[in-house]
């Protein structure tokens, strides 16, 4: 029997404070079994290592055409110009165009974790699910849930080089204490995101 594809989609970053926000579409075979299945999982729910593991596993299976992943990036400065949500429906937009162009129409149907609702070019609504909590069980959102965290992982792993004094390592550079203190501190960098609100009321009390 033919087997479409199954298409997830979610997200990474929506609330850091700095940074980029990362989406990812992963592509899976309607009732195929692969090696990383049993694995999947949410990726909040995942320590690194295993998040890190599964990842390996993604990537191999896409790089044999297994299956099929994109990643879409949008920067900080993107999501202060158009807001997160908007930011978040052009990363995911542009995960989509990459799997798309690789599995063209043999897919059933695209699962995106959430409630947003979002209308993406050249993809009608009936083949688009929402699905609220869809990485706690639906397969093909963990493998992109895990894709997009990993790489935005390895993104803001390699931006925390050059960014030295906000103690990525304790807080991930999403909201804390002493992330707050550190931005008091050492001002908010270009790569924060000057329109939420805790950086903003900070820039607005130095103005």
């Amino acid at each position: 029997m033919h087997k479409y594809f199954l298409i997830g989609v979610d997200e990474a970053g929506r609330g850091s404070w700095a940074g980029p926000v990362v989406a990812a579409a992963y592509a899976l075979k309607q009732n195929a079994n692969y090696v990383f299945s049993p694995l999947l999982n949410d990726s909040k729910k995942l320590s690194p290592k295993k998040r890190e593991a599964i990842y390996a596993m993604l990537t191999e299976s896409m790089q044999q055409g297994l299956c099929h992943g994109g990643v879409g990036i949008v920067s900080p400065q993107t999501i202060d110009r158009v807001g997160i949500r908007e930011a978040n429906r052009l990363a995911m937009e542009e995960a989509l165009r990459q799997v798309i162009s690789q599995v063209w129409d043999n897919f059933q149907t695209i699962k995106i974790d959430g409630r947003d609702n979002y209308a993406f070019s050249d993809i009608t609504w009936s083949r688009i699910e929402y699905i609220v909590r869809g990485d706690s069980f639906v397969r093909e959102i963990q493998a992109a849930s895990i894709l997009a965290k990993v790489s935005r992982d390895h993104l803001m792993e390699d931006l925390a080089k050059t960014y030295t004094n906000y103690g990525l390592e304790k807080h991930k550079w999403y909201g804390t204490y002493l992330h707050a203190e550190l931005l008091s501190k050492h001002w908010p960098s270009d790569i924060h995101r000057k329109s939420y609100a805790p950086i903003k009321k900070l820039i607005l009390t130095r103005e």
